[in-house]
């Protein structure tokens, strides 16, 4: 089993159902009243709560998995339908944008409802990005594209996935990483001192606004 409809202890899915008592409204109060950019049956498209730049926004499924490798292997055609739409306005805001993500698993920590699966999008260039991690000791494969996370959902792996729209790389050994492992890369190359990057640290709820207000201008649906 890859879903569900939503998980009681997902803040994420909480958020999409308008709920009031999740943790973006009790840490922006009303102001701005959402974060969600846009949204289709499928997908959604989120400015990051926590942003570590202007333009961090997170892409997640509607409905509740644990990784995008559990989502290929039901809506790949959705995902890259709304990644070509995404694309171009996101560069045309923020310059081109990184993909990273933490792929967890159906049995992570004995709960599905641990997380829900994301994708950053960072205007972070990836070869930077993928050295950086390389230089920690993590391995890569080169995958053919973002649908081929699918093997990893279908086996329920864990993994680490950087990518831009040229290039795509899985890293399987993810076990020994710290937390917000991904979010420490992204903090480095910024110069974000450790351990600011940590998104319960420092909000940063200036770039949310200034990323709110540049995404305003958008007109983007999502499947």
């Amino acid at each position: 089993m890859t879903e569900r409809d939503s998980c009681a202890g997902s803040d994420f899915c909480q958020e999409l159902t308008g709920a009031e008592h999740v943790t973006f409204h009790r840490v922006y109060n009303g102001s701005p009243p959402g974060r969600i950019l846009a949204r289709g049956s499928t997908l959604a498209l989120l400015a990051d709560m926590s942003p570590l730049t202007r333009g961090h926004l997170l892409l997640i499924p509607t409905a509740h998995y644990v990784s995008f490798g559990a989502v290929m292997c039901d809506h790949a055609e959705d995902v890259a339908t709304a990644l070509k739409r995404i694309i171009p306005l996101y560069t045309a805001s923020f310059g081109d944008p990184v993909f990273l993500e933490h792929g967890s698993t159906m049995g992570m920590e004995g709960s599905a409802c641990v997380t829900h699966a994301h994708i950053h999008l960072l205007p972070l260039p990836f070869r930077q990005v993928n050295a950086l991690m390389a230089r920690d000791g993590l391995v890569s494969t080169t995958l053919g594209g973002l649908a081929d996370l699918e093997q990893f959902g279908y086996d329920d792996r864990p993994y680490f996935y950087c990518g831009d729209t040229a290039e795509h790389q899985v890293y399987a050994a993810v076990q020994a990483r710290p937390r917000q492992y991904l979010r420490s890369v992204a903090g480095r190359i910024l110069g974000i001192p450790d351990p600011e990057w940590d998104y319960a640290v420092v909000v940063r709820k200036d770039l949310l606004t200034a990323t709110m207000k540049e995404t305003a201008r958008w007109r983007l649906s999502l499947p």
